[in-house]
């Protein structure tokens, strides 16, 4: 019999939950200079990532999945990688250069690593820090608009930092754009997906997983390792049939068997982000 813990193995991480927004524009390109890389190094290992900007009064935070960063995966409940120190890399303001900025990461900073999984609590975390004065900055909070916190858009775009299979240089990155849809039947999808690959698997499993519900949602398609931790914005149309992007979620990890892609709600993100998770 499949356990809880061992059909979350079926999904693979990806490196940040839905917020919705309306940003002022009909360009989703736009939208790239909201998500930024950021990189884990230990060894000969790297491990890149996607993060982004929050504000809260004077405090800026840079956030992104706890897998990410912590290298605590919460669909293995097991520590992948340890490291006290990640990279993030910024544009330079009126520039084309970019820097690395190092953020520590250690547990005197962050707290004890924790073991949990995604069942149980969200896989975001959130570091204060004092952003270089060279760097330009662009903050999430410019599209978070409530209106749309709890509605389903026409599509999703997202942008992160696959690097692909292979070596890759040091602190290589290159931005990516994903162009997809709210999966409506996503839990439905994966659900007949492990009956019919796991067909001794228990209703009482299944339904365990399927109280994520709360939390999480599908998009499609696939979004590959390097997304982890990429806002995700929704396309809406308003008066006049103008169009916006909001704010609609953050990528957490890919589901290979459906071939679609877990998102963190908005508005649960937003409660973490504002100290209410």
């Amino acid at each position: 019999m499949k356990t809880p813990h061992s059909l979350l193995l079926l999904l693979i991480p990806i490196v940040l939950f839905p917020f919705i927004t309306s940003a002022q524009t009909s360009d989703s390109q736009s939208l790239a200079k909201y998500s930024y890389p950021i990189f884990a190094v230990t060894g000969n290992q790297q491990y890149t990532g996607t993060a982004f900007f929050y504000r809260s009064g004077d405090t800026s935070f840079l956030v992104s999945n706890y897998h990410a960063i912590k290298g605590m995966s919460p669909l293995k409940k097991i520590i992948t990688f340890t490291a006290d120190t990640v990279y993030l890399k910024y544009p330079v303001k009126n520039s084309s250069e970019f820097k690395l900025m190092p953020i520590n990461v250690s547990e005197e900073i962050t707290g004890e690593t924790e073991i949990f999984s995604m069942v149980d609590r969200i896989d975001l975390l959130k570091i204060p820090i004092e952003e270089p004065a060279d760097a330009d900055i662009h903050y999430i909070n410019d599209l978070i608009n409530p209106t749309y916190l709890n509605s389903v858009p026409e599509e999703v775009v997202l942008f992160g930092f696959p690097t692909g299979a292979g070596q890759i240089p040091e602190f290589y990155s290159r931005q990516q754009r994903l162009h997809g849809k709210v999966n409506l039947q996503g839990f439905r999808e994966y659900d007949a997906s492990i009956k019919l690959n796991f067909p001794n698997t228990s209703d009482s499993a299944r339904a365990i997983l399927g109280s994520t519900a709360r939390s999480y949602y599908f998009i499609k398609p696939y979004a590959a390792q390097g997304y982890s931790g990429a806002p995700v914005f929704g396309k809406f149309r308003i008066a006049d049939n103008k169009v916006v992007y909001c704010f609609t979620g953050v990528i957490f990890a890919g589901q290979p068997l459906t071939h679609q892609t877990w998102a963190i709600k908005g508005t649960v993100a937003l409660q973490y982000l504002q100290g209410q998770l």
